[in-house]
């Protein structure tokens, strides 16, 4: 048996690997990715494959003992294209990279796979509770191509024998998470004021690395079962009760500025039409809603 994963050098692969190397020390794990982090090196072997391109997986033979953890995905950050763009460039790898793995799996005859999807298939809320059997109406081109992900990941799940796991996480919260929550340090770190999207009364589930890493591991401890499930911490706060919290535990002089959500929301899609993104509407959309994960089948089947 190898481990074998897409995406490896970043934030959650890094976490995977280093884990995997500690619980596994003899199993081959194996990095597919289209650059390596220093943070690894020693951990895993490195494959330079980008999977959105069919032939570059070329100079990679699977065995059919393989277990894969597919982690690659396009997600935002300041690179993300302008908003006209963005379908072309989700798709190409969250969707063509996922067709592209699946066909390799199938010619090499490997049935284990466990993928890392993302709780914004869901899109704004119907329901104070969110399961895994809500309607997916995402937001935007990266929760659209992670619902089509899972649909061909569920056909090859389909065939006898096979068998996908997948989790929608909430934000992945810890050590070397940038993006929302790189700024949100930099104005702690600052003492700067910290504006929320609406009153900060609603509750917006996170999920630790370190536990989001524990659920992938347990496709391999719980002898490769199949299914879909929500992935976020107990009993959330509020936004605002949480953001205190960290300004409390940092020593911070920052405060936090409520705002009127629908205006402020209003004036971030306008932006984002002008190319001027400070947030993503895919972000800010579900900012101000209840937005709490159903995790009790995780718990009573995982």
């Amino acid at each position: 048996m190898r481990f074998i994963i897409t995406g490896g050098s970043g934030f959650v692969g890094r976490h995977l690997i280093r884990k995997l190397h500690t619980l596994f020390p003899k199993t081959e794990i194996h990095n597919i990715d289209i650059n390596q982090s220093d943070e690894i090196v020693g951990f895993s072997i490195y494959h330079d494959i980008d999977i959105s391109d069919k032939s570059s997986f070329s100079s990679f033979k699977f065995d059919d003992d393989d277990v894969v953890f597919h982690l690659a995905a396009h997600i935002f950050h300041p690179q993300t294209p302008y908003r006209t763009k963005r379908t072309k460039y989700f798709d190409k790898l969250n969707v063509g990279g996922t067709r592209n793995l699946i066909d390799c799996m199938k010619q090499n005859n490997v049935r284990r796979l466990a993928f890392l999807s993302t709780c914004m298939v869901y899109g704004v809320p119907k329901e104070k509770i969110i399961k895994t059997n809500h309607a997916l109406k995402p937001n935007g081109p990266y929760g659209s191509t992670k619902v089509a992900a899972e649909e061909l990941l569920n056909n090859f799940a389909e065939k006898k024998n096979n068998h996908v796991l997948i989790f929608r996480p909430g934000l992945i919260a810890g050590p070397g998470r940038f993006g929302l929550l790189g700024k949100l340090s930099f104005l702690i770190k600052n003492n700067l004021p910290i504006p929320m999207i609406g009153s900060g009364l609603n509750r917006y589930q996170f999920i630790s690395i370190y536990d989001c890493v524990d659920a992938l591991i347990q496709f391999i401890e719980l002898d490769f079962p199949s299914g879909t499930y929500n992935l976020g911490s107990k009993n959330p706060p509020i936004i605002k009760d949480l953001l205190t919290s960290l300004i409390e535990f940092a020593g911070s002089k920052s405060f936090l500025m409520p705002t009127w959500g629908y205006g402020v929301k209003t004036i971030l899609n306008l932006l984002d039409m002008l190319n001027l993104t400070l947030m993503y509407p895919e972000q800010f959309l579900l900012a101000d809603s209840e937005f709490v994960l159903e995790i009790s089948d995780l718990e009573d089947e995982l």
